[in-house]
């Protein structure tokens, strides 16, 4: 979630491949909870991964709920659908609607700056810039601020930072709309614009009018209730083939607007399912029509709206997505706008995007065959050699690219090892991934950085030692 690349925090789990088939005239919920549930529990017994917990949406229904593996390994504590995770990022975009509903009731407007709402506690312009960051720019990751959170073990005794402390040590770095950079500082100071403007605290204005409307029941995820304690899955490393899986600190964060929530996969499948129709469940309405399309329209011309990674499948569908980490949890949210379906998974490990992506297109009543394997090529052992180093993603995340019995191989902190197999000489995908590791050559002909693709999107890793 509050990595800046929270989703490469996903690439490790198992490769899950479909291949669509033809599309039929209706979802075959039956077929859809088999071939899931084969997919999941796959995942759980090869990568270690203690549990998942899944919720369909199909129109202004949720169709399924099922919980796999345990949410606690030492007590065998069975997971279901009661079981309660972090959202991780998956709530960013729960911020960002408060925000928008704030702009529907005439008490702020998208391109206000962003200290005209924040009263003694102002964001910094160290540059000077002649534009100002606004509403907008916080919300798609546009603002030029500082980015980061701070992070603080739970059993610790020293407290993050409040939202105001947070606020008030932000400054730009750069004028806003000069560069796309995922912010979590950013998304922390929303959550103070939303108490501010509103004058309500953040967890009662999310409450009261997101989560309840929508039939939401859990009443505290800012702060979860001793009750709600009972029912949360412990967090853990994945345990892989051969493993148990371990239990990692308990944590959390400054900046909790951004993602440090508490609730079931159901009650995100809720919010999921309001947004893929057009701002209303189950006769309760949380934002206009106008203003959902303008949260999925990307901005500034990039690939993030308002909350949400947006892009054009294929089928010209439009598709919205986000997924989430903290440590030891992980969470995937992705909904068809056009074909009003979506999908919500949790786990205290890792669950892969590419289940999601399954789901979405069984969903929408296609039929679907895995394949055994995917073709792939061998390359010469002195070309991988070639591409053997450290790598440093956006300046947050390094891992190694290695090579083990003439096979490529990349290292990942607290993930391990995974294999990289090739579909050209330079270009790999990751098995447990569709995610591909393209190798760049720079002027002088040696690697200089990595290009990662999915999704339709790209992002550099740049090469720090050989």
């Amino acid at each position: 979630m509050l990595n800046r690349m929270c989703c490469i925090t996903i690439l490790v789990a198992l490769f899950v491949a479909v291949t669509p088939i033809a599309a039929q005239d209706g979802l075959d919920l039956e077929k859809t909870k088999t071939v899931l549930t084969g997919l999941i529990e796959k995942v759980l017994d090869e990568r270690g991964i203690p549990s998942v917990s899944i919720a369909l949406v199909k129109g202004d229904e949720i169709v399924w709920t099922e919980a796999f593996g345990y949410a606690n390994v030492r007590t065998k504590t069975a997971a279901t659908p009661d079981t309660i995770y972090s959202t991780g990022s998956t709530f960013k975009p729960v911020t960002a609607t408060a925000l928008m509903q704030l702009v529907e009731q005439g008490k702020c407007k998208l391109d206000d700056p962003v200290n005209q709402h924040l009263g003694d506690t102002r964001v910094q312009d160290r540059i000077q810039s002649e534009q100002p960051v606004t509403i907008r720019h916080i919300l798609s990751h546009w603002s030029g601020l500082l980015t980061g959170e701070n992070v603080k073990p739970i059993w610790g005794r020293e407290l993050p930072m409040t939202l105001e402390e947070l606020t008030s040590k932000l400054y730009s770095i750069r004028a806003p709309e000069a560069m796309w950079e995922y912010n979590n500082y950013a998304y922390g100071m929303a959550g103070l614009l939303v108490e501010r403007i509103s004058g309500m605290d953040y967890e009662t204005y999310i409450v009261e009018n997101i989560l309840k409307p929508l039939g939401v029941e859990t009443r505290n995820p800012v702060a979860p209730s001793p009750e709600m304690v009972e029912l949360m899955a412990l967090p853990y490393r994945p345990g892989g083939a051969d493993g148990e899986p371990t239990p990692v600190a308990q944590v959390h964060y400054d900046v909790y607007p951004a993602g440090d929530i508490y609730l079931t996969a159901e009650d995100m499948a809720r919010f999921l399912a309001a947004h893929i129709n057009g701002g209303v469940l189950g006769g309760s309405r949380i934002l206009a029509e106008e203003s959902v399309r303008e949260m999925h329209t990307p901005q500034f011309g990039g690939y993030y709206s308002l909350g949400f990674a947006v892009k054009k499948a294929e089928n010209g569908h439009t598709l919205i997505s986000h997924s989430g980490a903290i440590r030891g949890q992980n969470s995937v949210m992705m909904g068809d706008v056009d074909a009003r379906v979506g999908v919500y998974m949790m786990s205290n490990s890792g669950v892969p995007s590419s289940i999601g992506e399954a789901a979405i297109h069984l969903l929408r009543g296609e039929e679907y065959t895995l394949p055994e394997d995917r073709e792939y090529i061998e390359v010469d052992p002195e070309i991988l050699g070639t591409y053997a180093g450290k790598y440093d993603l956006a300046g947050r995340y390094i891992f190694e690219i290695v090579v083990e019995n003439d096979g490529l191989f990349v290292i990942m902190p607290r993930m391990g090892k995974t294999e990289l197999l090739a579909e050209t000489e330079s270009r790999f995908w990751l098995i447990g991934e569709g995610w591909v590791f393209n190798f760049v050559a720079g002027d002088e002909g040696s690697i200089d950085r990595i290009d990662f693709e999915s999704d339709g999107l790209t992002m550099k890793a740049e090469r720090i030692e050989e």
